[in-house]
């Protein structure tokens, strides 16, 4: 009976709020460095609780050349390993250093010493990719953060598009496009909803058991990229 009544809930919440729980289908998927070519503002995020995005949002993409001037991580690491600035002059230890005089939450620390600890340690992961390449959490035994890749959207074109910031991943994206690594992970936060045929929906909904939907996902994206 319960089976029952999951399996109707699923069907129902697609069918009529046209919903596929997100947790259940992101996914990591290793893709060329190069393959990412656009951004996505925050303002143009949809639902994060859906895996299946409708509207013109991938209308909406920006080049990835034009990151810097949006994004104040991916900007700092170009500041700190591409142009010699030291890291207390970068844009966003500046702000994240205001939020912590202010009293308020910084996302790098709660005080001067953790926020310096955190910069340095992108010499650790700056380190790490030159000698090793671009490693999953997974492959690092972060079990707990599976998911803190960098994080992307893929468009009805199937291009993919990094979110902006707050997904995961900004910091190691940047530093994989200044040390010319070429393969990175990528973890699929939402897809377009009109890459999937009737077909898919079906397979998706026919099953509680989230890695294979992940595996139909990881196939289906392999075929296109």
């Amino acid at each position: 009976m319960i089976k029952y009544f999951k399996a109707f809930y699923k069907r129902a919440n697609y069918f009529f709020l046209k919903k596929i729980p997100s947790h259940r289908c992101i996914f990591n998927i290793k893709v060329d460095t190069n393959k990412i070519n656009y951004f996505l503002e925050l303002k143009n995020v949809k639902d994060k609780k859906n895996f299946l995005w409708f509207g013109n949002w991938d209308d909406k993409k920006i080049d990835l050349s034009n990151y810097r001037k949006y994004s104040p991580s991916y900007n700092s690491v170009f500041q700190i390993y591409k142009e010699n600035i030291n890291y207390k002059q970068s844009e966003e230890y500046k702000i994240k250093l205001n939020l912590i005089n202010d009293g308020k939450k910084s996302g790098r620390g709660k005080n001067l010493e953790e926020l310096n600890n955190y910069f340095l340690s992108l010499d650790i992961i700056k380190n790490s990719l030159k000698k090793f390449g671009y490693k999953s959490q997974i492959e690092l035994n972060n079990f707990e953060k599976a998911n803190d890749e960098i994080g992307v959207v893929i468009g009805k074109n199937w291009e993919l598009i990094k979110l902006q910031d707050k997904f995961g991943g900004t910091h190691r994206f940047a530093l994989s496009k200044i040390f010319n690594i070429n393969r990175v992970v990528i973890s699929v936060k939402a897809m377009h909803h009109t890459l999937f045929e009737k077909n898919d929906i079906k397979k998706i909904l026919s099953t509680d058991n989230e890695e294979v939907i992940k595996t139909f996902l990881k196939e289906k994206i392999n075929r296109y990229l």
